[in-house]
C-alpha cells in the first residue's frame, strides 16, 4: 500500500469536509507517552533502589546521589534541547532522546553490576536527552494546537508524567518483589523495550508540525493554521537574545518554575522513601500511595487545562487572571498543606495531606508551561527549555539535602513523626 492510499484511509482529503481521524490528537497522545516514558524512567528508579540498596550495600548518601544524578545532565539540556527544537523541528529532537534514554535503561543493570562510578556516568548522560524531552513536546504542541485547544493540549502532553509516574509505581513495586528476569533489572528491559517501541510509531506517524506531516487532511491542517499565530516553518525561526534576555514574563516564567520543579522532583523522587522509612508502610503500600498521588497529579493536570480554556474563552476572565489564580493559589496551598506534615503525627493523615499536595502540582504546571505559548508561541520551547535549565538544578539539590540531612538523623524527615515512634 502507497503512502498516497494509507492517507486515504485514514483522510477525507478535501478542505471542506472533517476527517474520519484528528492527526493533532495522535500528535498530542504520541508527545504524552514521551512525557510518560521520560518519568517513568525517572520515577523506576524511587521504588527500585529500595531493592538495589541490598544488593549492592548502598547507604543513605549513595541512594541519593544515585537518584540525583540524572539531573546534572538534565539541567544543561533544555535550553539547548529548545534551541534545537526552535531551529530543526520538535520531531527529530524528540526521536533521539527518547532512542538514547531507551538504550541507557536497557544497560542500567549491567552499569550497576560494573561500579556506582558507571552507573552514576549514565544517569548523568540520561539526563542530557532527557532534559530535552519535554521542550520537544511543547514546541511541537506550539505548532499542533489550535487556539481554543492550548491549555487543554499542553495539560495533556504534561500528564505524561504522572501517566509514567502511576505505571511505573505499579509496574515497578510488581516487578521489584517478583523472580521474573531478576526481578528490580526487569524493570529497566521493560522500559527500554517500550521506549524503542514508541520510536518506531513516532517514525511513522510524528512530524514537527503540520505542513508535513503525510497524515493530516486539508481541512485540519488549514483550521489548525488559520488559529494560531504562528510559525510552521523552522527557516524563518529567529531569536531576540536581548529581547529575551531582559524579558519579565521569562524571568517570571523561570522564578515559577524554580519553586514549582524543586518541591516536584524532590516529592517524585523521595516520596516512595517517605512512606516507607518515616511512615512504615512496606514496599508495596508505598507503591501504591505513590501511585494514589500520581493520579492525582493526572487528574488535577487534565482538569486544569480544561478548565483554563473554559475560563479563558467562555467567561470574560482575562487570561492573565486565569493564570494568576490558577499557579499562586496552588503553589500556596501546597506550601500550607507540607508545612502541616511535619507537625502531625497519624501517619494516614500525613499520607493523604502528601497526596493532595503532591497533587496540586498538576495544575500549576500545566498553567506556567501553557503561559510560554501565550508570550511566545514561535519560541515557546526554548522559553521552557530556559526556564527547565535552572528549575532542573533543583533536581540535585533536593535530594543532596535529604541525603544530607537523613545521613545524621533520618527522623529529621519530620520532627512529629520521630515521636510517634518513640
Amino acid at each position: 500500500m502507497s503512502k498516497e492510499e494509507g492517507k486515504q484511509i485514514l483522510q477525507k482529503d478535501k478542505k471542506d469536509v472533517p476527517p474520519r481521524l484528528h492527526i493533532r490528537y495522535i500528535i498530542v497522545v504520541m508527545c504524552c507517552v514521551a512525557n510518560a516514558f521520560n518519568f517513568f524512567t525517572r520515577t523506576n528508579w524511587s521504588i527500585v533502589i529500595l531493592s538495589m540498596k541490598h544488593a549492592f550495600d548502598w547507604d543513605m548518601k549513595t541512594q541519593q546521589a544515585i537518584l540525583g544524578a540524572i539531573y546534572y545532565g538534565y539541567s544543561v539540556t533544555p535550553m539547548i534541547g529548545g534551541w534545537l527544537v526552535g531551529k530543526y523541528g520538535g520531531f527529530p529532537v524528540l526521536l533521539s532522546t527518547v532512542a538514547v534514554s531507551s538504550l541507557i535503561a536497557l544497560l542500567s543493570p549491567l552499569a550497576a553490576r560494573c561500579g556506582i562510578g558507571l552507573l552514576i556516568s549514565s544517569r548523568i548522560i540520561d539526563g542530557f536527552g532527557q532534559g530535552m524531552v519535554y521542550a520537544s513536546t511543547i514546541g511541537i504542541i506550539a505548532k499542533w494546537s489550535k487556539l481554543n485547544e492550548l491549555s487543554t493540549f499542553v495539560s495533556i502532553t504534561t500528564s505524561g508524567y504522572s501517566v509514567g509516574a502511576i505505571a511505573s509505581s505499579y509496574v515497578s513495586s510488581l516487578l521489584t518483589t517478583s523472580t521474573f528476569l531478576g526481578g528490580w533489572p526487569s524493570t529497566f528491559y521493560i522500559i527500554g523495550i517500550a521506549g524503542i517501541i514508541w520510536c518506531l510509531c513516532w517514525w511513522i506517524v510524528g512530524s514537527s508540525d503540520v505542513t508535513n506531516n503525510r497524515w493530516i487532511s486539508e481541512f485540519e491542517k488549514e483550521s489548525i493554521t488559520t488559529s494560531r499565530p504562528i510559525a510552521q516553518d523552522t527557516e524563518v525561526y529567529n531569536i531576540r537574545w536581548k529581547k529575551l534576555a531582559i524579558s519579565a514574563p521569562v524571568w517570571s516564567i523561570c522564578i515559577y518554575c524554580i519553586g514549582d520543579d524543586f518541591g516536584l522532583y524532590l516529592l517524585g523522587t523521595d516520596m516512595p522513601i517517605f512512606f516507607k522509612t518515616i511512615l512504615h508502610f512496606d514496599i508495596e503500600m508505598s507503591g501504591f500511595l505513590s501511585c494514589i498521588a500520581q493520579i492525582t497529579f493526572f487528574l488535577t493536570t487534565i482538569f486544569g487545562g480544561i478548565i483554563a480554556d473554559k475560563l479563558i474563552y467562555q467567561t470574560k476572565i482575562k487570561k492573565i487572571h486565569v493564570r494568576h489564580f490558577f499557579a499562586c493559589f496552588c503553589l500556596g496551598l501546597q506550601s500550607i498543606l507540607l508545612i502541616l506534615i511535619g507537625y502531625i503525627s497519624y501517619d494516614w493523615i500525613a499520607a493523604i495531606l502528601m497526596i493532595i499536595a503532591f497533587g496540586l502540582y498538576g495544575v500549576c504546571t500545566s498553567t506556567i508551561c501553557a503561559n510560554a505559548l501565550d508570550i511566545a508561541p514561535n519560541h515557546s520551547a526554548l522559553v521552557i527549555g530556559i526556564a527547565f535549565t535552572f528549575s532542573g538544578v533543583t533536581g540535585f539539590i533536593g535530594p543532596a539535602v535529604v541525603g544530607a540531612i537523613t545521613e545524621i538523623d533520618v527522623s529529621k524527615f519530620t520532627i512529629s513523626h520521630s515521636r510517634a515512634y518513640n
